[in-house]
């Protein structure tokens, strides 16, 4: 059977229009934000208040702490009448300020701050983690709602690196955007103190640092496009990972591993580049506003001094707390910008998620589980995987009655996969009707009737996981007991026994522990196991030896009249005891009935197929 994804064409997502503006992904992700970790948020803000509101208490008693030290405020304008403020205010409770009364106050004060300064990180952390969940379990519902043609047209290491690296991108600009939060909240406090001693100096610094942010808009934007420039290398990077590895066996009997070093290498030199050139403009940007805060800060200094007046001991207390706030002002523009450079991930899985949520498959339909009774009919059916290509199916019209075993046949590249994913409604036909029983089995019935498919494809996927498990994935409720019969009927029991673990023994990622026999045996018992109406096999017994073949089908002929079956075959000896037999070339049927009709038919398509294969009578 071909890959019906390949004659579907993989396209990388990021050939798609472009994603959405990065102003409505900021609005989009905050809504998330917000959604999301609503009770946690809350908690870490209360929390960023407490301790900007401890430091800040700490940093108010600077002022009576000198004044009890012996430091003379008086006449020194706010400053003294603070400290006074401050003083009188311990004097109101019944407390006389002293200087152990304050240190001990500032000693509390500090220990209560690194407590809350634990919570913060914690909580921070927390709120992280509830946001990478979140969109990783929204990101995959998504894609796998989408409908298979839709999966089949995308590149599947796009969906994986969204997954993986996108979203805990996403979650690192979530730790950033939560830590800009508090630097802005601990700024604003001491904003507030500063407005207290000098309301005409604070303003000039806030004018300023105003004038100096928008002179850095430019910065931020080249920012902001490095950041998508790393999501895009990263894609690349992460595409080729998946699909080198993938193809080493073939790369080796190839010989190929020299080029793909060559392309791996070239790719990991982009991401490389790409993660230094945004650090070169973190670190252009951070030097460019440290050396404009410090010519703001000498400005300020000098207009306070030669043209406000102001006192000596504000000038001093002010410097203090601008040294204080200065470094928490270019942590917080730090923060901001890599949040603005992280932010292109956000963009693009909102991208990814549109487009899956555009290609949907309507949701699952009330009624029980459908099952095949009389006939499952395909009528003038006809499918094209993409525009400008040849269809894959033309007007197809065939029928597959309940309890028979049908055989479809023909060349490769006749269509015969495209048909079984019609019939399994994996793929929707562009014009004609599938029927189950005489009903219509349109899109929100189709995942229904796919409840009561069981499909053995010749490439057959195992998890890394153990037999047993590898077999519950098909029916979670199966017993044991149930798991060994499915065994027995696929002529996999004998080796499954004769493993040192049984049921319980690893078969290694995609089942390489096993051969590919093995592994086609377990895939037929997991088949078997889902008690399906109707069994598709797609060369499943390719692999098999004659003696095992016979067996697997024996066991399917033991069940003919219960059980409606599919065979999707090659080599014809496979299917000579078929109830019925579809010759199928260019998309369509050429040819039906049984073995003895169609091979008596010494002119048919069915007849040169079978000289080809050397068969008699």
């Amino acid at each position: 059977m071909i890959d019906t994804c390949r004659l579907a064409g993989r396209t990388p997502l990021a050939d798609s229009p472009a994603n959405p503006p990065m102003k409505g992904a900021l609005a989009a992700y905050l809504t998330m934000l917000v959604r999301v970790s609503r009770w946690h948020l809350i908690s870490v803000l209360i929390v960023m208040v407490l301790y900007s509101l401890t430091e800040g208490m700490g940093f108010a008693l600077l002022l009576p702490t000198l004044q009890v030290a012996g430091f003379n405020l008086t006449g020194q304008g706010e400053a003294g009448r603070y400290a006074a403020l401050v003083s009188n205010a311990f004097v109101a409770v019944g407390l006389r300020p002293s200087l152990i009364l304050l240190l001990g106050v500032f000693v509390m004060l500090f220990g209560l701050r690194t407590v809350l300064g634990q919570m913060q990180n914690v909580w921070t952390y927390a709120v992280q983690q509830e946001v990478e969940h979140h969109l990783r379990r929204r990101l995959y519902h998504a894609i796998a709602d989408a409908n298979w043609l839709f999966v089949c047209r995308s590149r599947t290491s796009d969906f994986t690196h969204a997954l993986t690296s996108e979203i805990s991108r996403i979650g690192n600009a979530t730790n950033l955007a939560l830590v800009f939060t508090g630097e802005v909240a601990i700024g604003m406090l001491y904003m507030a103190i500063a407005f207290a001693l000098s309301a005409g100096m604070t303003a000039l610094v806030l004018i300023s640092g105003a004038f100096l942010a928008f002179a850095f808009r430019g910065r931020t934007h080249a920012i902001e496009s490095q950041g998508e420039e790393v999501s895009a290398t990263n894609k690349s990077l992460y595409a080729a990972t998946i699909e080198h590895l993938q193809s080493l066996k073939a790369a080796k009997t190839y010989g190929a591993e020299a080029r793909n070093f060559s392309i791996f290498s070239e790719l990991s030199a982009d991401v490389a580049r790409a993660n230094v050139d945004g650090t070169r403009q973190q670190a252009i940007a951070t030097t460019w506003f440290e050396l404009g805060s410090v010519v703001i800060l000498a400005v300020v200094l000098f207009v306070s001094i030669q043209i406000l007046a102001v006192p000596p001991a504000s000038i001093l207390i002010l410097l203090l707390l601008f040294a204080r706030v200065m470094p928490r002002i270019m942590s917080g523009q730090y923060h901001y910008r890599a949040f603005v450079n992280a932010l292109p991930s956000f963009a693009n899985l909102l991208d990814i998620e549109t487009r899956c949520a555009g290609a949907a498959e309507p949701a699952v339909h009330p009624h029980d589980r459908l099952s095949l009774t009389r006939e499952l009919a395909a009528d003038g059916v006809s499918f094209t995987y993409s525009e400008g290509r040849v269809p894959a199916v033309r007007d197809l019209s065939l029928v597959i009655p309940a309890g028979k075993i049908v055989a479809l046949v023909g060349p490769s590249g006749a269509g015969k996969s495209t048909i079984a994913d019609i019939l399994m409604g994996l793929v929707a036909p562009d014009s004609g009707t599938l029927r189950l029983d005489g009903r219509p089995l349109g899109p929100e019935s189709v995942r229904g009737w796919r409840d009561r498919i069981g499909y053995v494809a010749p490439d057959t996927f195992l998890f890394h996981d153990t037999i047993r498990a590898n077999l519950k994935w098909a029916r979670p409720d199966a017993s044991q007991d149930e798991m060994l019969a499915a065994l027995r009927q696929a002529s996999a029991f004998d080796f499954v026994a004769g493993l040192s673990d049984g049921l319980d023994t690893i078969v290694g990622d995609r089942g390489m522990l096993l051969s590919q026999g093995e592994r086609q045996r377990l895939a037929l018992a997991r088949a078997f196991l889902r008690r399906p109406s109707m069994l598709i096999l797609d060369e499943a017994t390719n692999s098999l030896d004659s003696e095992n073949e016979g067996r697997v089908l024996d066991a399917i002929e033991s069940r003919r009249g219960e059980l409606t079956v599919v065979l999707i075959a090659h080599r014809l000896s496979t299917i000579r005891w078929a109830d019925l037999i579809y010759v199928v070339e260019g998309g369509k049927v050429v040819e039906s009935g049984n073995w003895s009709s169609l091979s008596a038919l010494r002119d048919g398509r069915f007849r040169a197929l079978w000289e080809a294969q050397s068969l008699t009578v």
